[in-house]
């Protein structure tokens, strides 16, 4: 490719809107450019990186799959069939048409794809099955910010696999996470893997982003759901429970600094209403209830989860602000953090207006639900197992589904097994983002100048620099080399604009091609510069160019 002919528009300058390397780095190369809220457009550069990308990935994870085209516009009728038309949330696209019929801009195909097979699927001697396809996808992100990590409209490789045992599928996401891990690690990605109940979810790493991640070795968990060790206030020997005055103390810190207990042992109590039912949940005085971890806990989605109205609290026969669990579990459900079990003389409510109970203990005064752990997570906690988290942030890149039967079984999706019976299929799912991919890519392989990719990363190998496009001898040489090395198929691009070389210099730079190649003054004595980005100059002649190529494996 010939710069003189090519579109790259590099900046000087940093975007003033770009908060992480990647968006920096990929708007200064002249890869994207901003098309509105969470909306990107890809330039030459851009498009062509992000094709790289996708090959790669299709090959890697999806060589043994069909490819096809589901719609991407999806009727509403198939998600109400899955039960996901209400629960998805609001980051699914909802539209009508002029008839007032409704559809989603797909946030996901696992309905669409089941649907294609439908009626059509129907033995288990055509399993398995596995159809992908490369497609937009669209989501209603609230803030997006992070360029193409977080995009309303994404560009994903999604596919799924329909088994007719499970034994067969966990084999296949088992041989999918192993090939993700190590293309990964061949790209120089940093990058850590959450195991949900659900799937297992790459994340990249990086600073900046907006998923919050906690890892210990191995081990890595949305921060918010990461299990952890609580320690506990001293042991003390129990004492006889007795009620105290404590006018205004509705909150832990006044009631902590009125009656000289630590807040740890103050239990916190926090009056709930999950999907219509009345919840009293306690915890240690100085933690939050983590919601995202009782929701799992309930099974329910975080969005279910309220604050319970005074009224209700005082029909219960407790007292807004100074609920407490004696008694309580009699009249509703009444669920405690395992730490609370083991809290000596504890502080709590009295149910009843200015009164708390004090030298409460577990088992001897109350009795309740136990969830192993709804706290909050904070820097410094460690692992039950009380092994140090390292907490950073990150964004997602690939998401590999565990074998499940639920939407095909809710859609009525079923297919004759060995024995003759109607069962549903085992679906398995994977989802590479290709932007999100791209993104860490660069993240994995920069400098202060700009993009660094290692030799076979990038769309070009080799740049070849003409410092004097007026200087006939210069550009002659450039040329010839240029011709040779297409011939060898080497992936090379030839800088033979009418710019200063300093310009061309910073570019080359910019967009991360290894290899650089100069043809300036030495020309007139058959040299050219070569070295390797940010290296040593060595001048050498046509001949000695191609044997630094093969020296790199390009030849």
């Amino acid at each position: 490719m010939k710069l003189s002919s090519y579109y790259l528009p590099t900046l000087r300058e940093e975007p003033a809107d770009a908060v992480t390397a990647g968006h920096r780095l990929m708007s200064r190369a002249g890869m994207l450019r901003g098309a509105g809220v969470g909306v990107y457009s890809l330039l030459p550069y851009g498009m062509e990186m992000f094709e790289r990308v996708a090959n790669r990935w299709e090959f890697a994870l999806f060589e043994d799959g069909l490819k096809v085209s589901v719609a991407s516009l999806q009727d509403r009728a198939l998600w109400e069939a899955s039960g996901r038309w209400e629960s998805y949330g609001s980051d699914m696209y909802k539209i009508a048409d002029r008839y007032n019929r409704q559809s989603a801009l797909a946030p996901e195909s696992e309905e669409a794809f089941l649907n294609v097979i439908s009626g059509e699927l129907k033995s288990y001697k055509q399993l398995p099955l596995f159809l992908y396809e490369i497609e937009k996808r669209f989501k209603d992100v609230q803030k997006p910010k992070l360029a193409l990590a977080d995009a309303r409209e994404a560009t994903v490789i999604e596919g799924y696999r329909f088994d007719a045992s499970k034994d067969e599928a966990e084999r296949f996401v088992e041989k999918k996470l192993s090939a993700a891990k190590g293309l990964l690690d061949d790209e120089g990605v940093a990058y850590k893997v959450v195991e949900t109940d659900e799937a297992y979810i790459f994340y990249g790493i990086g600073e900046g982003y907006t998923d919050a991640l906690a890892w210990n070795g191995d081990k890595a968990y949305p921060r918010e759901l990461a299990p952890i060790h609580y320690d506990l206030p001293k042991g003390e020997d129990p004492r006889e429970a007795e009620d105290i005055h404590t006018p205004d103390a509705q909150s832990i810190q006044a009631l902590s600094e009125m009656i000289g207990v630590e807040r740890a042992r103050c239990a916190k109590a926090v009056d709930l209403n999950v999907n219509g039912e009345a919840i009293f949940a306690f915890i240690p005085g100085d933690r939050e209830l983590n919601t995202k971890k009782l929701a799992a806990y309930l099974g329910v989605e975080e969005s279910a989860i309220d604050m319970l109205d005074e009224e209700t609290i005082r029909a219960i026969g407790s007292a807004p602000g100074f609920t407490g669990p004696v008694g309580l579990s009699d009249r509703a459900r009444v669920i405690v953090d395992r730490s609370v079990t083991n809290i000596d003389n504890m502080v709590v409510g009295a149910n009843r207006p200015d009164y708390h109970k004090m030298n409460v203990n577990y088992g001897r005064d109350f009795e309740a639900e136990i969830a192993d752990d709804i706290l909050s997570v904070e820097d410094g906690d460690t692992t039950p197992e009380g092994e140090a988290y390292t907490f950073g942030a990150g964004y997602e890149l690939i998401r590999i589904k565990k074998p499940s039967t639920r939407y095909a079984e809710a859609m009525g999706i079923l297919f004759i097994n060995e024995s003759g019976k109607e069962e549903p299929y085992v679906a398995t799912g994977i989802s590479c983002r290709i932007g999100s991919l791209l993104t860490a890519i660069v993240e994995g392989h920069h400098d202060e100048n700009g993009i660094d990719f290692p030799v076979g990363m990038g769309v070009y190998d080799v740049v070849i620099t003409i410092v004097n496009a007026k200087k006939e001898e210069q550009v002659n040489a450039a040329a010839g080399l240029y011709d040779e090395l297409r011939a060898e198929g080497i992936s090379v691009l030839l800088d033979d604009r009418a710019e200063r070389a300093g310009v061309k210099f910073k570019d080359r730079d910019l967009i991360g091609i290894p290899l650089q190649v100069t043809a300036g003054k030495d020309i007139s004595e058959g040299l050219f510069e070569y070295k390797r980005r940010g290296g040593d100059v060595e001048k050498l002649d046509f001949e000695g160019i191609f044997d630094a190529l093969r020296r790199e494996g390009l030849m």
